[in-house]
């Protein structure tokens, strides 16, 4: 099974060198193929097994990127004729947004919606249902841009807004960031820019509970310059921070810890697990609950249950965002497999791990942080397994301080070479931060 999970993520892989994507006859014998050669290999060694695997992660990807290329086509639109002119589309925003109207345009260029500036720009993405009073068969995902805003937009709406399309590309640098492939591995169809209109008006002005926490939540905080800090951490929202708190995420090589990800999901989860079963311990279920059945139902259900439930509110907050939703996806594989009373190696917990991720999200094999946290979180069991003779020796806060230098200063070696290659700049203090910031992050501010 492991080597028909890993022939399978190795397809997907093959398949983003491909120049072109087949039409879909051509994918579904390919699916066909895939399914012959699984059902007449009998032992799991045959190579015809492990081909199966191989045809059948470069087939899904295929037909994901051929049903993306055809959402032009099942509407009956050509991207070309549309960026002629100007148009009314109608349909809802999907971005998270406060009442201050920044700029993205002058991010990073690895993370184009990251770093804002203090121009009255709105970016945000939206999801078109109907084009000039037309409704579309199939609603397209565009990314626009309104130079002063005169509508507050905010996640949930709905609005009509006069817009001039731009078909996506990128910069032709070769082995630089592409931002064409950044927008598919966002599943946005289409750029452009909104045209100050007085025409332009909401339909619905209802938005989602995830923005009227996010108001709520920003009317509270304090006038601090670390305030910005608190709405990353719980929304995902980075559009407040400021330049100067850049400059130092930058420099300590700290920046990963303010964006929701797979070790914001993990100290929720487990936080809120070792909660429950305080809670359950202490508190005398006996003189509450008379029922024998209750009484007699293993206690880390409950914890578990409880465990899932925080993780996904935390998540929903953060939008479900794509590093969220690797580390949902762990954690429900990882939580299945204790309530199931089944024992597999890492080894196989990553391989399902990554075979759900292609299934669920394959548009994430195009992004630069799912291979950092495969990358990091390979690093991190490989560490445990190397030192684990070192790490099991001691008390148990020194054991615990031992490894985290041992782990973070496995990272910060590590992922040397790749952060120079992506983000073209290397932090001498990272090391030393983290050391001190990744624990305080995690049992204080997260």
């Amino acid at each position: 099974m492991d080597w028909w999970l890993a022939n399978f993520f190795l397809g997907a892989i093959l398949s983003l060198f491909l120049p072109i994507v087949p039409d879909l006859f051509v994918l579904f014998l390919l699916l066909l193929l895939s399914i012959v050669f699984f059902c007449f290999s009998y032992n799991a060694n045959k190579p015809l097994r492990l081909s199966s695997g191989l045809i059948f992660g470069a087939t899904w990807m295929l037909f994901n990127a051929f049903n993306f290329q055809q959402s032009w086509q099942t509407n009956n639109l050509s991207a070309k004729e549309l960026s002629s002119k100007y148009h009314w589309v109608q349909g809802q925003v999907l971005s998270l947004h406060s009442s201050l109207k920044q700029d993205n345009s002058n991010a990073k260029v690895a993370f184009p919606s990251d770093k804002p500036t203090t121009s009255k720009r709105l970016r945000f993405n939206f999801s078109a249902t109907h084009i000039d009073n037309q409704k579309l068969n199939k609603a397209i995902r565009l990314r626009l841009s309104w130079n002063n805003a005169s509508l507050p937009l905010e996640q949930g709406q709905i609005a009509q807004l006069k817009v001039k399309f731009k078909p996506a590309h990128g910069l032709a640098n070769l082995g630089g960031f592409s931002y064409k492939t950044w927008l598919n591995s966002k599943s946005i169809s289409a750029t452009g820019y909104v045209i100050n209109h007085k025409s332009n008006h909401l339909i619905a002005s209802q938005t989602t509970m995830r923005q009227q926490l996010f108001s709520q939540y920003k009317k509270l905080l304090p006038e601090h310059e670390l305030a910005p800090l608190l709405l990353a951490l719980g929304f995902g929202s980075r559009a407040e921070l400021n330049p100067s708190l850049w400059q130092v995420l930058q420099a300590t090589g700290t920046g990963h810890l303010i964006a929701i990800s797979g070790l914001h999901i993990g100290l929720v989860a487990t936080g809120s697990y070792f909660f429950i079963m305080l809670v359950i311990r202490i508190f005398p279920l006996s003189f509450v609950i008379r029922s024998n059945v209750i009484q007699t139902i293993n206690i880390r259900y409950f914890a578990i249950g409880f465990s899932m439930l925080a993780a996904l509110s935390y998540g929903y907050l953060a939008g479900f965002s794509l590093p969220t939703i690797r580390a949902l996806v762990m954690l429900s594989i990882y939580w299945c497999l204790r309530l199931l009373a089944i024992k597999v190696s890492i080894k196989r917990w990553l391989l399902l791990t990554l075979f759900l991720l292609t299934l669920t999200t394959p548009f994430s094999l195009f992004t630069a942080s799912f291979w950092l946290s495969v990358y990091a979180v390979t690093i991190i069991f490989l560490t445990l397994w190397r030192f684990q003779a070192s790490l099991s020796t001691g008390s148990k806060l020194w054991r615990f301080i031992k490894g985290l230098i041992i782990i973070q200063l496995s990272l910060t070696l590590l992922l040397l070479p790749i952060s120079a290659i992506f983000f073209q700049q290397l932090s001498v203090l990272a090391l030393f931060a983290n050391i001190i910031a990744v624990p305080w992050m995690s049992f204080v501010s997260i």
